[in-house]
Formats: C-alpha cells, sequence, structure tokens
C-alpha cells in the first residue's frame, strides 16, 4: 500500500449554514472522503482511517454541530435533518462536487439522508452500525449513560481510567482509549480536562435518533457498504434483513469481536473494509493540479509610479489581486494564476520595491502599500476585487480592506504576518544582509533558491517559476535580485505596526491560511486572529511552513477556489 496520510494533518474553521464548523483533515489527495462521527465524538476520531488511506486520498473529519469546536445550537435544532443541512452546506463551502462519505452511529443517519439526497454527489458510502432503527432500550442506555458521566476530571490519566470502564469501550486498546479522548477532551484554565461534547445535545439527538428512514435506504444510489458488530445492539437482525431486501446493491459484512462501536473495538477490520470499498471507484482527477504558466505581463501606471504585474484568466472574469511577502514578486503567484484563470481573473503585483515596479528610496510604511493597490486597481478599471496576501501581503491587504471596504469582495490570508515577533523579524533581515546578491547562472541561483529554510519544500517546477520572476540579468551576464534590498529592510521595520483597528474594521469575509509549521504565525496567534475579525474561517495546511504558495500549491488553490466560489 501506499504511503499512509496520518501525518498529513490540519484543520479548520468554515461558515456553513449559519455556523462556524471545525474539521479535523489529513491528506491532500484528489479522492475525497468525509467522514461523521457519533453522538458525544468528534472530527478527530477518524485517525484509525487515516492511517489506512493511501497518499491520493483526503480524509475530512467533521466536527457535526455541539461537537469538538464547532458552534453550539439551541434545543430542537438536533434532528437528522439539521444535521444533514450542515453537510450540505458544509460540502457546498468546501467545494466538494464528488466525494464519499463514511458515517459512524449518528453519522450513518446523515450520510445515508445526504446521500438520499444527493445521489449525484456521492460516489461511494461507508455506514458504520447504521443506527436509525436503534431499538429504544439501546438508545435509552446511552441517554442514560450521558446524564451519570462526569463531566470534568482531575487529570488525563482519570479521564483514560473513566474511559475504560464504559460499556462500549471495553474491547479498546490503551493506544485507541487514549487517541480517542486526546480529541474527546479540551483542557480547561484550571488544568482539569473537560468533554468536547454538550451533554444535552447528545441526549436530544439520541432521542430523535428513531425516525423512519426506509424512503431514504430506497433512494441511495451509490455502492454502498455497510458495517456492522457483530456483537452489535443497535443493527439488530431484523433490519439487517429488511436492508438486504430494500438497500439495492448493498454490502453487509459482520465486524467480528465488536460491538457497536467497530471503530474502536476493530479499527484493523473495519478500516481494511472501509479502504477496500472506496479503492473499488475509479481514480479522481484533482482540477487544481494543472500545468503553470506564466501568464501575461502587464505594465501599470499610476499618478505616481509604474507598476509591473502578471495576469491569468479572461477579463470579465472576477478579480483576484495577488499581493507578494517581502522580497518576492508576482511570479510567486504562477501556480495559483494557473489552477484558478478558468474562475477568477488573477492578477498578480509587484509591490513597490518588488520585480520589475518601480523602486523609491522611501514610501514603505502598509499604508503606503495600501494606497498603491487603490491606484493599481483604479488604473486598471477595477471597482470591487478579492485579495490574496502572504506575508507582508497580508498586511497590506488588511490595510487595504479596513481603508477601501467598498472594494473588497474577499480576503485570503495566506500565513499572515500581522502578529509577527522581533525575533523573527531579525532572523529574516540578518538572512537578506547575508545573502549574496548576484549569481553567476542559473544553476547557481537554483543552488541558493534549494538552500534557503523557506524553500526546502518546493518542488523543481516551483523552484524554476519562483526564480523567474527573483532574477534579472545585469549588464555582465549574471543574475540579480529584483527587489531592493533598503525598501526591503524598511518594510521590515513596519511588519510589528499595530494592526488591530485595521482588522477591526475589515467587513469582507476573510479566510485565515497558516502552514502547521509556521514560525510566523502560532497557532495561538491564528486562533486568535479568527476571532478579532467580523468574518472569519481558519484552516492549517499539513506540511507546511510559512510559505503556503510554494509548499502546498495544489491545496492553496483548492481552499481559494472553494472559498471564492461559495
Amino acid at each position: 500500500m501506499a504511503t499512509s496520510i496520518l501525518d498529513q494533518r490540519g484543520d479548520g474553521f468554515v461558515q456553513a449554514n449559519g455556523l462556524q464548523l471545525h474539521y479535523e483533515q489529513w491528506g491532500h489527495g484528489p479522492k475525497t472522503v468525509v467522514a461523521l462521527h457519533g453522538t458525544s465524538l468528534h472530527g478527530r476520531v477518524w485517525y484509525w482511517l487515516a492511517q489506512a488511506l493511501p497518499s491520493d486520498y483526503r480524509l475530512i473529519g467533521l466536527d457535526q454541530r455541539s461537537h469538538g469546536d464547532s458552534d453550539r445550537v439551541a434545543p430542537g435544532q438536533y434532528s437528522v435533518e439539521h444535521y444533514c443541512a450542515d453537510l450540505e452546506a458544509f460540502a457546498d463551502r468546501m467545494g466538494l462536487e464528488r466525494f464519499s462519505i463514511v458515517g459512524s452511529s449518528l453519522g450513518s443517519r446523515v450520510a445515508l439522508l445526504y446521500a438520499a439526497r444527493h445521489p449525484e454527489r456521492v460516489t461511494s458510502m461507508g455506514l458504520l452500525d447504521l443506527s436509525f432503527e436503534m431499538p429504544i432500550e439501546a438508545s435509552e442506555h446511552m441517554v442514560h449513560a450521558h446524564v451519570t458521566r462526569p463531566r470534568t476530571f482531575a487529570n488525563f490519566e482519570a479521564a483514560v481510567a473513566f474511559s475504560k470502564t464504559l460499556p462500549q469501550r471495553l474491547r479498546f486498546s490503551d493506544e485507541i482509549h487514549r487517541r480517542t479522548l486526546e480529541g474527546d477532551l479540551r483542557q480547561l484554565a484550571d488544568g482539569q480536562w473537560e468533554w468536547r461534547y454538550e451533554k444535552d445535545a447528545a441526549i436530544e439527538t439520541l432521542r430523535c435518533a428513531a425516525k423512519d428512514m426506509w424512503d431514504s435506504v430506497q433512494a441511495v444510489r451509490s455502492p454502498t457498504v455497510i458495517l456492522r458488530g457483530a456483537d452489535s445492539d443497535v443493527l439488530i437482525p431484523s433490519t439487517v434483513e429488511r436492508l438486504k431486501k430494500e438497500f439495492q446493491g448493498v454490502q453487509i459484512v459482520d465486524v467480528p469481536n465488536a460491538g457497536h462501536s467497530i471503530w474502536g473495538d476493530n479499527p484493523e477490520f473495519t478500516a481494511n473494509a472501509l479502504v477496500n470499498m472506496l479503492q473499488s471507484n475509479p481514480a479522481e482527477v484533482n482540477p487544481y493540479d494543472v500545468p503553470y504558466a506564466q501568464g501575461k505581463e502587464l505594465s501599470i501606471r499610476t499618478a505616481s509610479m509604474n507598476f509591473s504585474a502578471r495576469e491569468w484568466g479572461a477579463a470579465h472574469l472576477p478579480v483576484l489581486l495577488c499581493l507578494h511577502g517581502t522580497s518576492m514578486q508576482s511570479s510567486a503567484w504562477t501556480a495559483l494564476g494557473s489552477a484558478l484563470k478558468n474562475q477568477c481573473r488573477v492578477i498578480a503585483l509587484d509591490m513597490r520595491g518588488h520585480g520589475k515596479s518601480d523602486k523609491p528610496p522611501s514610501g514603505y510604511k502598509l499604508s503606503d502599500y495600501a494606497d498603491d493597490v487603490k491606484q493599481v486597481l483604479d488604473a486598471l478599471g477595477v471597482a470591487r476585487a478579492s485579495l490574496i496576501g502572504s506575508s507582508l501581503g497580508t498586511q497590506v491587504a488588511i490595510e487595504f480592506a479596513a481603508k477601501y471596504p467598498d472594494n473588497v469582495d474577499k480576503l485570503l490570508l495566506s500565513d499572515p504576518s500581522c502578529l509577527i515577533d522581533q525575533d523573527a523579524i531579525d532572523k529574516y533581515v540578518a538572512l537578506h544582509l547575508s545573502r549574496p546578491r548576484t549569481f553567476a547562472d542559473d544553476n547557481a541561483a537554483l543552488q541558493f533558491s534549494k538552500s534557503l529554510p523557506q524553500r526546502q519544500r518546493f518542488s523543481d517546477e516551483v523552484h524554476a517559476f519562483t526564480l523567474q520572476g527573483d532574477l534579472g540579468e545585469v549588464a555582465n551576464g549574471e543574475l540579480e535580485w529584483r527587489y531592493a534590498l533598503e525598501p526591503i529592510l524598511q518594510t521590515f521595520k513596519e511588519l510589528r505596526v499595530d494592526q488591530s483597528a485595521s482588522i477591526a474594521a475589515v467587513r469582507a469575509p476573510v479566510l485565515i491560511l497558516r502552514g502547521e509549521d509556521s514560525h510566523v504565525l502560532s497557532r495561538p496567534n491564528a486562533l486568535k486572529l479568527l476571532e478579532q475579525f467580523a468574518q472569519a474561517e481558519l484552516i492549517e495546511f499539513s506540511d507546511c511552513g510559512h510559505t503556503i504558495w510554494g509548499d502546498q500549491p495544489v491545496a492553496l488553490a483548492r481552499e481559494a477556489a472553494a472559498f471564492l466560489g461559495k
């Protein structure tokens, strides 16, 4: 089997169906699987499936309403229709056209209803101990367990000890107990550990479980496997026999040595059965993994300066203006422009002091950069645009959106630097002061580019298109950086300017993108930004540092397309 996606983990918060929904994600492949947990659980519980899926998969574990880190809702909103509406909005927000669904218990009911309503979008489905005809005795037993369980634990080991007493977890290994509890619980300020689900929500959800869903069973058209715990008291034999008669093309498999929680009782058997089901479907093509095109060069004259830019896409499409990071330039956005050219008119600007644009000796405050953006858009005749920025570009985008709100549709902030610490800035300044200004030839420049810490994950193709814009030939035939050093040093001094007022003034929807290994934007600071913007979402990329556009260009294009298209 190919390499597992388990270590390619990220997560995100998105707005869907009026809620902020959180999800866990593993992998970046073209084959997408959305996994829906059971009552009182969470999206992270699917790590055992990520461990079995090969590298051409992307597994998304959704925290359903009032579970995990997703928004809580009021009583009376826990029917399967409510949960399904969340999934419908979530799939639309994530840009999922065709995908597989896996659901356990509560999640199996939600998956069943979604597949019945949207047969054209579901490629295959795996249902773990399908629960819509759960006997009332089993349901009330679960309700009693939620009523009586403690809400907090003095320490993690106390939670582990309690977990081992739960009837539905008696078959769990020590590792499964611990890995599950890592998602089950959050640590409070006083050091105690608390469940990450709402007890009353779980109880209401369970009491809504006994719903006639046989119409949905008959409407499903996707290949489906139902995995039943051999010792389950939820999916009972009489229901199994009726499913065999009424569920078109279903495969029903008993999971040995397992009760209702088959994912924890026998994860290896369950994962293998699901992988076999998923791999029986044709391979998907990733629409954002496309050949790179350099784009059309633009020369833009404003009242005070000459700017250079690159353009992809037709003039009639919505505009996405791309703003690079410090010392970078427009070619950094080659992968994004190539991937989105059928959805957007992508314009990547060389900001002042960078690339082929003018390099005045002063004027490198964030407000100067933002005013340049306004003048460039005016010169192009663009009244409204979405903006994506990387590092410095994110701060310019924030400043522009605060100052010119009527000109902004949406903001995408790729590893924003507005909360960067001085130590990180000092390291960047030292790198710029020490790097050579010229190179004898292309090979020497490429070898240097590959030595840069922030470019360690770049593919050869990304190195090539980046350097194509980074460097220009000088009179003696050598290659020289296209940015001016003094403006860059002035710019670095401005990065720690307090932008809290500008952030508060932004009214456009915002997508914050963070590299999991970023040394510029920590996860706590990313969560802080998420709360500071009026309308914000957050997505974290695995196997990625500060330079998301170069480390994960295909994943960035996918997330940008979904956000812009929602």
